[in-house]
């Protein structure tokens, strides 16, 4: 399988949109409330990444289609007093998992963040997301121990993990 990874264009939002919207309800199936899955659409993922012009993402491209993405940039929710970068979210096509193209995408995303002088990133997952937190320890990052819970129709937990760059 040839992968083609690149930094996305304001054009791509569609299929980044599609990318998001498709790997949110495989991923999370099961993992998050059957009710706040069924609240999301592709119309509001196109929004997202209409509006944002897709900066700071980088994208997998296979037999010409998106089928990844990964985006980065300054931590959102910063209350650590420390300047930290952050892995704002990667998604991948189930399809396509296992052929290190999640890595290949992390990896891009952490050289942009060391060019932009960030010498820590921190990325949040969901607490019963195995197959992720298993992929983040892979790839050098640790659990802080910090988490947070949101109620999205029952309370679920994220973990916060950060690598050293």
């Amino acid at each position: 399988m040839k992968v083609l990874l690149r930094k996305a264009l304001p054009e791509d939002f569609q299929e980044i949109a599609f990318v998001h919207y498709k790997a949110w309800l495989e991923t999370y199936h099961g993992l998050l409330p059957k009710s706040f899955l069924d609240k999301r659409s592709l119309e509001s993922s196109i929004t997202i990444f209409k509006n944002n012009h897709c900066a700071n993402t980088v994208v997998s491209i296979v037999d010409d289609k998106v089928v990844g993405f990964c985006g980065w940039g300054s931590l959102r929710e910063n209350s650590f007093q420390e300047n930290l970068g952050e892995i704002q979210g990667i998604y991948l096509i189930d399809a396509y998992q296992k052929n290190k193209i999640g890595r290949k995408m992390i990896e891009f995303a952490l050289e942009q963040l060391v060019t932009e002088k960030y010498s820590k990133v921190g990325l949040w997952v969901l607490s019963t997301n195995e197959n992720a937190i298993n992929f983040y320890k892979k790839m050098g990052f640790s659990d802080t121990g910090i988490f947070k819970e949101e109620n999205l129709g029952e309370v679920v937990t994220e973990i916060f993990f950060t690598k050293e760059l």
